[in-house]
């Protein structure tokens, strides 16, 4: 699989992708370009392919949804399983972890990078540097995990 970065339109959030093989996509939806063209994907990437921003964090390449879906139907069978319907839940969800690859996601633009090596630098989701690029600062009183870098 190539490697590939996912990402919105600026102007109607309109889900694109973009890879090395292909040319730069144009959305769909209201007809804007973009010059998003990732690297082959044979070395960690340094930043954001769709933005430039050099923050990225590294998690698993699974669905929210589906994992919600499995929750719930696990808690549904509870009383005919006497609980065992969340065992086999947690199994499967360790399971999946476990096999499932990583993926980088841009803090600025929330794009996903697939295909990539992880960048020792792309560490786990952090909700301080999260707040920092959505609302402008973080929360007074929180402190930075990568020690106070911007």
């Amino acid at each position: 699989m190539p490697a590939t970065v996912h990402f919105l339109c600026k102007h109607c959030d309109w889900r694109l992708a973009a890879s090395a093989a292909a040319p730069s996509p144009t959305c769909e939806n209201c007809g804007s370009t973009y010059d998003v063209l990732p690297p082959d994907g044979s070395a960690p990437l340094a930043a954001c392919a769709a933005c430039g921003c050099a923050e990225m964090y590294a998690q698993k390449d699974f669905n929210r949804t589906t994992g919600l879906v499995l929750v719930v139907i696990g808690a549904i069978f509870v009383p005919w399983t006497w609980g065992l319907s969340l065992l086999a839940v947690t199994i499967i969800d360790v399971v999946l972890y476990r096999l499932l690859p990583e993926v980088g996601v841009c803090y600025a633009c929330r794009a996903v990078h697939r295909g990539f090596p992880r960048s020792p630098d792309h560490r786990e989701f952090d909700l301080v540097v999260h707040d920092r690029h959505v609302y402008g600062a973080a929360p007074p009183g929180a402190e930075e995990a990568h020690g106070g870098r911007h």
